[in-house]
């Protein structure tokens, strides 16, 4: 029993000396498939539409076009991959979400409500599309350059509703408030190096607050009302006058 003891305690010794020599291969082998699984980190994709932009320690080297690419994995190297032509969408006075099945809106009054050129309140919604032209400042020349948009947008939409009376922002003078708006946002958004080119403004509400809105809805129906009048007394004059000479050439003749 004894002999049988010390039989297998060699054993165990051998193998523990045949582990200690075979330890080095296996951290060895470890060490390698780490390291493969490492690089192997570094391919990427750029699909259509899409830029990649490269940073070395943090700098940026260059941009990769669509397709299969390779870079040293981090943090030697990072990509960043950004979409050319996602349309991406701002609400300005107000935000939409849905609510189990339904949409849902949702007012904010603060970005809304705001002054026309004759001192009178108005409260205006706008939605605003955009996409990304320049991957490099949009990435590293702001640090939210959508939230900046949402800000550039209210400054743009005051300034285009302040140049003119309220009856035109209510009538009219939608289309000029939103091509108004479309350029000087798209300014400001040059001038901030956002990387951001803006693709349409859209006014979705233009109303006057709540307290006033009935008074301003009967004025601009009885304004509406008078210029059909107008409209209706000039094209019966033009029906009339035409007759009322005819006859009287008739008469004048037959006399």
């Amino acid at each position: 029993m004894a002999d049988w003891d010390i039989g297998d305690l060699e054993k165990m010794e051998q193998a523990k000396r045949q582990m200690q020599r075979s330890a080095p291969r296996i951290v060895a082998g470890l060490a390698v498939l780490l390291g493969l699984l490492w690089l192997a980190t570094g391919f990427y994709v750029v699909g259509p539409g899409e830029q990649g932009v490269i940073r070395h320690f943090g700098k940026e080297t260059g941009a990769t076009a669509p397709g299969l690419h390779y870079h040293m994995p981090w943090p030697v190297q990072q990509v960043n991959v950004v979409s050319l032509e996602l349309i991406r969408r701002a609400e300005i006075g107000f935000r939409s979400f849905r609510r189990f099945d339904d949409a849902v809106t949702q007012r904010v009054p603060a970005e809304a409500l705001m002054l026309t050129g004759d001192a009178n309140i108005v409260e205006a919604q706008v939605i605003v599309q955009y996409k990304i032209k320049d991957p490099s400042k949009y990435l590293f020349r702001l640090r939210n350059p959508d939230e900046n948009l949402r800000d550039a947008t209210e400054v743009a939409l005051r300034a285009a509703v302040g140049n003119i009376t309220i009856d035109q922002v209510l009538t009219v003078g939608r289309a000029k408030v939103q091509d108004e708006t479309k350029v000087l946002l798209q300014e400001l958004l040059d001038d901030y190096q956002s990387g951001l080119l803006v693709t349409e403004v859209k006014l979705q509400v233009v109303d006057p607050p709540d307290q006033v809105k009935d008074a301003f809805h009967e004025v601009v129906r009885a304004k509406e009302d008078k210029a059909r009048l107008i409209n209706q007394a000039r094209g019966y004059k033009e029906d009339i006058l035409p007759k009322a000479r005819g006859e009287a050439q008739r008469q004048l003749r037959g006399a």
